[in-house]
């Protein structure tokens, strides 16, 4: 059993919250019950108590997946021909792959595939110094290298550092607040799926911010608790993968994180994506008894049942985004002033 710790509220300071509910870790198995609150101040949804400190390693067993795979990196951004190029140029600022005139079949391919393009990219900024925290094996940042992008990361595993170092040697392992790169050094800063891990999201945000030369942006992804997958599953709802997961982020608490780091959100997006909300199914059939769950959870693994549940999620799913029910938000955060 991990030893806890009471806390007060990451965001705001404030010692008072009222718990919402406890749960067990049904994603890998980090023994003990961790409890959810509300934070009376601010609205901010935090683990309390959450583990100690010294401890927060131990909730990452061998077989977590981001230390254990390469995250996901979508088949238009692996195989970028020069539709894509030309997408990247024109739509993201990408000036430097910019194929020229194509031709008609090319053109036409664009207009199929750009949106994608879009999606799987971040655009262009300054002079292309980009920094990942919480870069893992650095995946991502090959990706970027590979279009132009100087990049660098912070990566708090020793093993997935080392893998990361693979694709730049600028990889610093150790925590985001010990990472001595100087004021002003990027001008694109990117976290996926980190700050709900941090103790201080705060104060790395603040850093983060810091980090950017001027009219640079930093970039986050969030799981979203107020999303679709939020509210029907509660708290079985995979995004919420306590006790990794300190800290759960709704659009309007990470509006306020940004203003207390300095800084302010000027765009979020927001993200479906079938599995999640399939990983949230199951485990809520895992945690009832009797037969009806055993067969649901029987024909939600088989493969002809869950792919009808997925496609019917992918045709369903989209209409979660233009209502900011995503099971994520991607926010482009700027400095204040």
């Amino acid at each position: 059993m991990l030893e806890l710790e009471q806390i007060a509220c990451p965001l705001c300071g404030e010692g008072s919250a009222t718990t919402l509910f406890e749960q067990r870790d049904f994603a890998l198995g980090v023994p003990g019950r961790y409890s959810l609150v509300r934070c009376a101040r601010c609205g901010l949804l935090y683990q309390n108590p959450r583990i100690r400190m010294d401890q927060l390693e131990l909730a990452y067993p061998a077989n977590y997946p981001p230390h254990t795979k390469d995250p996901e990196i979508s088949r238009v951004a692996r195989r970028l021909g020069p539709a894509g190029r030309r997408v990247l140029a024109r739509r993201l600022g990408y000036r430097h792959l910019d194929p020229g005139e194509l031709p008609l079949a090319a053109r036409l391919r664009t207009a199929v595939t750009g949106r994608r393009v879009v999606k799987a990219f971040v655009p262009w900024v300054g002079q292309g110094r980009l920094l990942d925290v919480g870069c893992a094996m650095g995946r991502f940042m090959g990706l970027m290298q590979s279009v132009g992008w100087t990049v660098s990361g912070i990566e708090i595993d020793p093993e997935a550092a080392a893998r990361a170092r693979q694709v730049t040697p600028r990889v610093f392992h150790g925590d985001p607040m010990d990472a001595p790169f100087a004021p002003g050094s990027f001008d694109l800063v990117t976290a996926f799926h980190v700050l709900e891990h941090l103790p201080d999201p705060v104060g790395v945000l603040r850093r983060m911010l810091g980090w950017l030369a001027p009219g640079g942006i930093v970039v986050v992804e969030v799981p979203n608790v107020s999303g679709v997958g939020g509210r029907v599953f509660g708290r079985y709802w995979s995004g919420l993968e306590m006790p990794r997961h300190l800290v759960q982020f709704t659009p309007e608490t990470m509006g306020l994180l940004a203003e207390r780091a300095g800084g302010r959100v000027v765009a979020a997006e927001h993200k479906t994506k079938p599995r999640y909300l399939i990983r949230s199914l199951r485990f809520a059939l895992d945690d009832y008894q009797g037969h009806g769950a055993r067969l649901a959870r029987t024909l939600v693994d088989a493969r002809l049942g869950g792919g009808v549940l997925k496609l019917l999620l992918e045709l369903t799913l989209p209409i979660a985004r233009p209502l900011r029910l995503g099971e994520a938000v991607r926010y482009v955060i700027e400095p204040m002033g």
